[in-house]
């Protein structure tokens, strides 16, 4: 194969595509490495870095925490040639896993920086559950100020509170079919990125759902399934 690099022209190709299912479960570092194989076996004209081991350019956007599947996630790559894109989703969707697959594909001169906020769905199991828990988880989010405990990144530094307030934009509480169905619109600025996880400590925190400790009666899921800018236009 033959490797071009910085000196070469290059352009910007935006995957967009899911992981769900069990894959929400492999780390970021697990996807690079599984995006990296997926698009040198698929044979894309890439753009590759210099050095002693070359490799093609890929920068991701919001990376998933373990655990949330995702119907938005992009990753840009540097292509030295604008194959059509029909076939680079034929391409790649064929060394992929069913439970990733690229959604769309698009050549690009925006940036991912411009990715300001990201909707979620939260599906909880939990005890006890009614409409007066639902109010209270609503009222939860709504409240002045949201604080939760953050690990600081030292293991010798005490978690210090975070208040998530200023990076939920809005939030939705429902009860469906038996579960309590949390609709938010959260932080992806890097400064001010808000993992949901956090909402869900918010909401064990103040309303106390998921208490029991019996995951075969108390559990909950987070899909993140659109993506949008600063303007709340669509993010692509």
């Amino acid at each position: 194969m033959v490797h071009l690099t910085q000196n070469h022209p290059h352009i910007t190709l935006r995957l967009k595509f899911k992981k769900v299912g069990n894959l929400q479960y492999i780390s970021h570092l697990d996807l690079v490495r599984t995006m990296h194989k997926v698009i040198v076996r698929a044979g894309l004209p890439l753009w590759y870095t210099e050095g002693f081991n070359p490799k093609p350019k890929m920068t991701f956007a919001a990376p998933l925490s373990i655990g949330t599947e995702s119907v938005v996630e992009f990753v840009d790559i540097k292509v030295i040639d604008d194959m059509p894109t029909d076939e680079v989703i034929r391409r790649l969707n064929a060394n992929m896993a069913d439970e990733m697959q690229v959604l769309d594909a698009y050549y690009t001169e925006d940036k991912l920086t411009e990715l300001a906020w990201l909707a979620y769905r939260f599906e909880i199991t939990t005890a006890d559950l009614d409409q007066a828990l639902a109010d209270k988880c609503r009222d939860a989010l709504s409240a002045g100020t949201v604080e939760v405990e953050k690990k600081m990144t030292k293991k010798d530094e005490a978690p210090k509170l975070l208040d998530i307030k200023p990076s939920i934009r809005s939030h939705d509480v429902t009860l469906k079919d038996g579960k309590l169905v949390v609709d938010a619109i959260l932080s992806a600025e890097p400064s001010h990125f808000l993992n949901p996880e956090y909402v869900i400590k918010a909401l064990r925190k103040y309303a106390g759902i998921l208490s029991t400790g019996d995951l075969l009666r108390e559990h909950y899921s987070i899909m993140r399934y659109a993506a949008y800018k600063a303007d709340m236009s669509e993010f692509r």
